[in-house]
């Protein structure tokens, strides 16, 4: 769980350091992205998406 938590925290940094606006909702289980309502869980995808975070690494 705490890993998830760091990916989630990482996510966030990475998006505002870009310029974009990010809130939490008071649980903290959902995100408003630049007016786009996400849950934590897919906090990472534009982060992703937009090349600010690296993503999980796949073992061949």
């Amino acid at each position: 769980m705490a890993e998830s938590c760091d990916r989630v925290v990482e996510a966030v940094e990475a998006l505002r350091a870009s310029g974009h606006r990010v809130e939490p909702d008071a649980e903290f289980e959902h995100w408003q992205v630049d007016g786009n309502l996400i849950t934590s869980g897919k906090l990472m995808a534009p982060a992703l998406r937009l090349g600010l975070m690296d993503g999980p690494v796949r073992l061949q």
